[in-house]
């Protein structure tokens, strides 16, 4: 006669035991998306400090190697030595941007400033970004397009970061290109209760050639060392006053991975889609932002 509680038992132990091994693999599933998660993190985090470094590097490189040529009594006559100084002063400016700009980026991303994240109208967002932006779009004989989103569409964002995300991502190929197109696009995903802004632009290839993740291009291409070296080289005057006309901006790479870690802030994200070649000239951005719930 078979103990028909025994048997009870034993299967309910099978039970347990099954339950317990697919509660550990959970778990382990748990705790490897956790590793990767805070591989990508700590990479991401190299990476941003490399190209910040970079960009600081730039300016100071300008000041330092100006006042090198006035004290080494390199300037022909005073009107040079007055020019030296005031390029200087240039690059100490951008050098003070750059830092306060990315002061006040920390605060918001480490929560030492409280974003006000609040519904917001998409349209009057726009109209704004029109304001700003058409008037320098017509002096540099580009075309600025904005497709404007229906007026009951809201998303969720900070007013003023939302705005200077925006019109960083725009400014940035204004400021690359000669001439041509730029398009902003709203597209709507009731489904995912999503907004995607598509930022499309006609820049030169060449200026996505430098990665974002500079931290491991310098160490591939040995060139952390040959960094360190130029600080101590001489540039002439006129590769001097040729690096402060093009400093004078933040380089696309780093606008780009600012304006990321602002908009995930935000609980939204940024995406690179193209990049221009030969068969696609054009550059795609798109920003995702989430729908406020209509009540």
């Amino acid at each position: 006669m078979v103990d028909t509680s025994r048997t009870a038992e034993s299967e309910n132990q099978v039970v347990k035991s099954q339950q317990n091994l697919q509660n550990l693999q959970e778990q382990l599933e748990h705790t490897q998306l956790a590793y990767r998660m805070a591989q990508t993190s700590e990479r991401f985090k190299a990476g941003f400090l490399a190209r910040t470094a970079h960009e600081l590097r730039s300016p100071l490189n300008s000041i330092m190697s100006l006042q090198q040529l006035i004290l080494a009594d390199l300037c022909e006559d005073p009107a040079e030595e007055r020019e030296f100084i005031s390029q200087a002063y240039a690059a100490a400016q951008k050098l003070l941007g750059l830092l306060d700009r990315l002061i006040n980026v920390s605060k918001a991303v480490y929560g030492t400033e409280q974003l006000k994240i609040q519904p917001l109208c998409l349209e009057d967002i726009f109209m704004e970004l029109e304001s700003l932006l058409m008037l320098q779009a017509q002096n540099r004989n580009q075309h600025l397009q904005i497709e404007y989103p229906a007026p009951d569409i809201q998303v969720i964002a900070d007013p003023r970061w939302l705005q200077q995300v925006l019109v960083s991502l725009v400014d940035t190929p204004m400021s690359l290109m000669r001439e041509g197109v730029i398009r902003v696009i709203p597209q709507v995903d009731a489904a995912q209760q999503q907004v995607q802004i598509r930022i499309e632009d006609e820049r030169p290839a060449e200026f996505w050639q430098e990665p974002i993740d500079l931290l491991s291009t310098l160490r591939d291409r040995g060139m952390l060392q040959a960094a360190e070296e130029e600080m101590t080289q001489m540039p002439s005057a006129p590769e001097l006053a040729a690096l402060t006309e093009l400093g004078s901006l933040p380089s696309p790479g780093m606008s780009l991975i600012v304006n990321q870690m602002l908009l995930e802030k935000m609980g939204g994200s940024i995406e690179v889609l193209a990049v221009p070649t030969t068969a696609h000239p054009i550059t795609c951005i798109q920003c995702t932002l989430m729908l406020a719930t209509q009540e």
